[in-house]
């Protein structure tokens, strides 16, 4: 077929349009006139919505402190749900605590705020100093128009850090030797070692160009270490040192997805305002089951600043939804220091395959036991994501091994075939959906900064600086061995946000290091598989900044519908590695892509900018009206 002549930089990619490869190889480079043509329907992301705040009811004002609540009690949970008792009895509209700090020692039953309606409860700047064992410090469950405000969380970093600042002083052929920076003699050296996490001491930040990681005892009983104390801060890993190099500094974990802080669970109508998490192993907030409009105001989940040796916020995400019906709200909060992504929204799935005219067998469902209930709602998806046409209730469910996540599913219709290896459950009990993230600040953490698997997402005026791994991740996918997420992803508005720094540690797909990454991951993650089924789609990316970049702007693939249109591109730092792709776009499994009218500042490291594209993949892609400018 036909293309656009070369000179206006305008093309219209076709599968069948050879006559672009020959013109063009795979490369589109900026120019072109201002794109003034029809975006067609572009998404809206989020409708507004209002989280209820408590009704006025008349019930009694409740001071924690009449049920033991004090700065002498070292067992604080439980005065707390005595507390919480009473008002549930009472129909109470608020509990007061009182400012200080109050300990939660050996406290492994955490504070219950369940079957709750139209209550606050105020910490008044109350600071509980956690240490356990297991379980989560405050579990909410089950209520309708509850507020949790004015309340910090924090961990007894006396009696156990949980992450430490190491130095490499000694690297052997079979061992290697970290010392302990801000200790003479380290006071919990039965602690696990978790995992090492590169740090950047001049940004005092986790991260850099040519890091390495080592996940150690990461799963309690997994890979443990062989450990000797050389001294009192120096100890010794019986192990390879791989590139380890004496003077390189890490953040040695002694916990990673362990317990967690704040559950919320099958709740309407819940905030969270001006909650802060000092520190804590595992998840800082988790969201589970059917919850159903919910709001972060001013949450921070970051270390004290007074402290060389609080190293970490929590040891796993800031925030993960593993499901919920959605209308979730980030106002104004700022999530840093943590181990893992700052903010992770999902529903999860399970892969299976057919077995019977009316059965199919799941295979590794086993963080989705919650799925296979009679009569929930499940969707077959073919193994590329695409409609088999199939969504009915389950009839029955046999349990073949609970332990590897084996089930036999029936229904009381016949199972169509599978057109690949097998089929990928949606289970439509959950629909995570409707996020605004607005006025955010999510920065220097291990991992990514935001994963968006979900669908109908606002996120605006949001500051994404120096994650890890990326700052935003836009995917879905399954494993047979580990995690499967997300039902999709769609109706998506990125405006007005800045990106910086994106991607230190240059993790890559597909071989291409980048700041923005959408597409699947089938089988693995990741995964060099892709799907011509555009699962992502209808997203839009406009008027946001990005500062120096590690590589590409955005690798897009497994997507339809996608718009980057007036943003602005600068990168005055070189890179210590650098990329003759920095800037640029890439396009595999995608169609209808335009990229347009988009600002980059002139730059040395930026060679030349443009977008790369697979040409067997990729149709219907509009590039042009990007523009050259200086500063």
């Amino acid at each position: 077929m036909r293309t656009m002549p070369t000179q206006n930089l305008t093309f219209a990619l076709l599968l069948s349009a050879v006559s672009l490869l020959a013109q063009s190889g795979s490369f589109l480079p900026i120019g072109g006139k201002p794109f003034t043509g029809d975006f067609g329907e572009l998404p809206k992301g989020a409708e507004e919505f209002e989280v209820e705040r408590p009704r006025p009811t008349g019930g009694a004002v409740v001071k924690a402190s009449d049920f033991g609540f004090s700065q002498s009690n070292d067992h604080n949970f439980a005065s707390l749900n005595q507390a919480i008792a009473f008002c549930r009895a009472n129909k109470a509209s608020v509990l007061e605590l009182a400012p200080g700090d109050y300990r939660c020692l050996d406290d492994d039953t955490p504070i219950h705020l369940a079957n709750l309606q139209d209550l606050t409860l105020d910490g008044k700047g109350a600071r509980l100093v956690c240490w356990r064992t297991k379980n989560v410090s405050l579990h909410i469950e089950g209520c309708d128009r509850v507020v949790v405000k004015n309340l910090k969380f924090d961990w007894d970093w006396e009696r156990e850090p949980l992450a430490s600042l190491v130095e490499v002083v000694a690297v052997a052929p079979e061992h290697y030797d970290l010392k302990f920076l801000h200790y003479e003699d380290y006071p919990a050296k039965t602690s696990r070692m978790a995992f090492l996490s590169p740090w950047d001491p001049a940004l005092k930040s986790i991260g850099y160009e040519g890091d390495q990681e080592r996940a150690l005892e990461m799963y309690i009983g997994r890979n443990k270490p062989d450990i000797e104390w050389i001294s009192g801060n120096v100890m010794r890993i019986k192990s390879g040192p791989g590139r380890f190099q004496v003077g390189q500094q890490y953040r040695l974990q002694h916990y990673y997805y362990d317990m967690n802080c704040i559950l919320m669970s099958n709740n309407r109508h819940l905030t969270l305002e001006d909650v802060d998490i000092l520190s804590t192993p595992g998840h800082a907030t988790l969201i589970t089951g059917q919850q159903k409009y919910t709001q972060f105001l001013r949450v921070n989940i970051r270390p004290p600043q007074d402290d060389e040796r609080r190293v970490i916020s929590c040891t796993a995400d800031h925030c993960h939804i593993g499901q919920s019906l959605g209308y979730f709200k980030l106002l104004n909060c700022d999530f840093c220091y943590g181990s893992d992504d700052c903010l992770n929204v999902h529903d999860g799935t399970a892969f299976c395959r057919k077995t019977g005219e009316n059965s199919v067998t799941t295979q590794n469902a086993r963080s989705t036991g919650w799925t296979f209930v009679p009569d929930a709602p499940l969707e077959l998806r073919q193994g590329d994501y695409s409609p088999s046409g199939f969504r009915e209730p389950i009839q029955s469910v046999k349990t073949i091994d609970e332990k590897k996540g084996v089930y036999e599913i029936t229904f009381a219709k016949p199972v169509p075939e599978q057109k690949y290896d097998g089929f990928i459950l949606f289970n439509w009990n959950y629909n995570t959906h409707n996020v605004i993230l607005r006025d955010c600040f999510f920065h220097d953490n291990r991992a990514r900064g935001v994963l968006l698997l979900a669908h109908d997402i606002t996120v605006e005026r949001c500051r994404f600086r120096h994650n890890q791994m990326g700052a935003l991740k836009i995917e879905t996918g399954y494993t047979l061995r580990l995690w499967s997420e997300g039902y999709g992803a769609s109706n998506i508005v990125v405006r007005n946000c800045s990106f910086e720094q994106s991607n230190p540690s240059e993790v890559r797909n597909g071989n291409w290091v980048r700041d923005i990454y959408m597409g699947v991951y089938i089988k693995t993650d990741p995964s060099s598989e892709r799907t011509r089924y555009p699962i992502l789609h209808d997203i839009l990316f406009e008027n946001n900044t990005f500062t120096d970049s590690y590589g590409l702007i955005a690798f897009i693939s497994s997507a339809g519908n996608v718009t980057f249109r007036n943003n602005l591109f600068r990168n005055p730092q070189p890179r210590k590695h650098p990329h003759s792709y920095r800037g640029c776009f890439y396009l595999t499994h995608a169609d209808n892509v335009k990229i347009v009218n988009n600002t980059y500042i002139s730059s040395p490291h930026v060679p030349k900018p443009g977008v790369y594209f697979d040409p067997e993949t990729v149709t219907n892609c509009i590039v042009t009206g990007n523009t050259l400018a200086h500063e």
